[in-house]
């Protein structure tokens, strides 16, 4: 396996990696539905969606991720926020962080 081919399987891998932990982290009004790290130089970007299944608007929503380097290192912290999301609404949030990064994954989501 060449280089570049061995760095594409470690970001992909990272990729999935970094959604999956998402996703874990959505809470009974909200669920986290996708989310994806966007390569970029000399920082990288991250977009995702999110889904109210509270049942009614939720009028406050927070969503806290960490940001992890190559060597799974924490480097960061990104926020993302809300209002008026409707029930059963798609809430399309994105985020592009100073500081460079290779994964993310949520560690709160909160919905009020």
């Amino acid at each position: 396996m060449g280089l570049i081919m061995l760095k594409k399987w470690i970001t992909a891998s990272a990729l999935v990696m970094g959604a999956m932990g998402a996703m874990a982290q959505s809470n009974e009004s909200l669920q986290i539905r996708s989310l994806e790290v966007i390569a970029g130089a000399p920082t990288s970007s991250f977009t995702g969606e999110a889904r109210n299944t509270a049942g009614r608007v939720i009028k406050e929503a927070v969503i806290q991720f960490n940001l992890y380097d190559a060597q799974g290192n924490l480097v960061g912290n990104a926020e993302t926020r809300a209002s008026n999301i409707e029930p059963d609404g798609v809430w399309k949030f994105q985020s592009s962080p100073k500081v460079p990064f290779t994964t993310v994954k949520a560690f709160d989501v909160k919905a009020y």
